[in-house]
């Protein structure tokens, strides 16, 4: 029985809390917007290696992750259904909902995710079956992967604007299937002892090379932003190729960081237990509290940004204590 991996759930957890920052900050502050911005490739990165951390990986598992997923996208689904019924005397089929969540469309836009992610699932046990014992192969498929989603970048950079843009993000798999993929060939060659070149550089530099392209990317994206492709929104970067660099080398660093204290561990893995419901329940909560408040400069932003993550983890909790009602926030 493979032992826990605290370091995936410390990932999972900063993700969460950047991807809170991203949605509640947003462009009141652009730094603060672009650092938020890496949470989206931690969390494929994290998926990717679980799976490739595992033994075997058939096709009932993928689809019962399938499963899993939709089970809180159409509960969700039906919830938010009820009141505009109720409130707008407008019915609307259940399953259009589903879908328009899934591509970013409607109240649960963020459900994007989930929808790559079934879309990943479909086809990695193929995947798993051709790369999961060839590490060369993982590697050139990502390597062929992370080229792709750099030239799209550059191009659009040579045209004056995001191609990426006309591409809803559920169906931007070029990016997407080089972070699960990426986060796959870490686990990979941290099973046989045989990790990426950065692994040997001392910890302390590895956390100054992480700081310096956390700075060199923010530079580059707000520029890129202004002057190239003329839009600043965060989800256009995920290609860039500094973001790329950041992203991966970030991942890397937090999974070698050293985490021994038991109680650590402990709020570790609690903290992760929150994060599925947090990522779900943040943007219909901020949805309420925008209607009454919006932030106007980065203190308020900041302060909202972490009263929306302790209120959002708050309500997980108690959902996660109701049987039945609790899959809502799992999957």
């Amino acid at each position: 029985m493979k032992t826990r991996n605290c370091n995936l759930d410390l990932i999972k957890c900063l993700a969460c809390l950047g991807v809170v920052g991203l949605h509640s900050v947003g462009m009141v502050n652009y730094t603060i917007y672009y650092l938020c911005g890496i949470s989206v490739p931690l969390f494929f990165m994290v998926n990717g290696y679980l799976m490739f951390s595992r033994s075997s990986l058939p096709y009932s598992y993928a689809l019962r992750k399938i499963r899993n997923l939709l089970i809180p996208v159409a509960g969700w689904n039906i919830l938010i259904m009820i009141p505009v019924m109720v409130i707008r005397h407008k019915f609307v089929n259940p399953i259009t909902l589903c879908l328009k969540s899934l591509f970013q469309q409607g109240y649960l836009w963020h459900f994007w995710f989930f929808g790559s992610l079934m879309l990943i699932y479909l086809v990695m046990p193929l995947l798993y079956r051709l790369l999961r014992d060839h590490p060369l192969a993982l590697s050139m498929v990502c390597m062929l992967l992370a080229l792709c989603s750099i030239c799209i970048s550059l191009l659009s950079m040579q045209r004056g604007y995001s191609i990426q843009q006309y591409v809803p993000q559920t169906l931007r798999l070029w990016t997407w299937l080089f972070f699960f993929l990426f986060g796959g060939l870490c686990a990979v060659k941290t099973e046989q002892n045989s990790m990426l070149l950065t692994i040997h550089m001392p910890l302390w530099l590895h956390g100054i090379l992480v700081l310096l392209l956390a700075i060199l990317n923010n530079f580059c994206i707000k520029k890129t932003g202004l002057y190239l492709i003329h839009n600043r929104l965060a989800d256009l970067f995920y290609d860039n190729p500094s973001s790329v660099l950041w992203y991966t080398v970030t991942f890397l660093f937090l999974l070698r960081l050293p985490i021994h204290a038991e109680k650590a561990k402990a709020l570790i893995v609690s903290l992760c237990s929150l994060t599925m419901g947090i990522f779900i329940l943040h943007p219909i909560l901020l949805a309420g509290i925008s209607a009454v408040y919006v932030p106007d400069g980065t203190f308020s932003a900041v302060v909202l940004w972490l009263s929306l993550t302790v209120i959002s983890g708050a309500v997980t909790f108690v959902i996660g204590k109701i049987p039945l009602v609790n899959l809502l926030i799992r999957t």
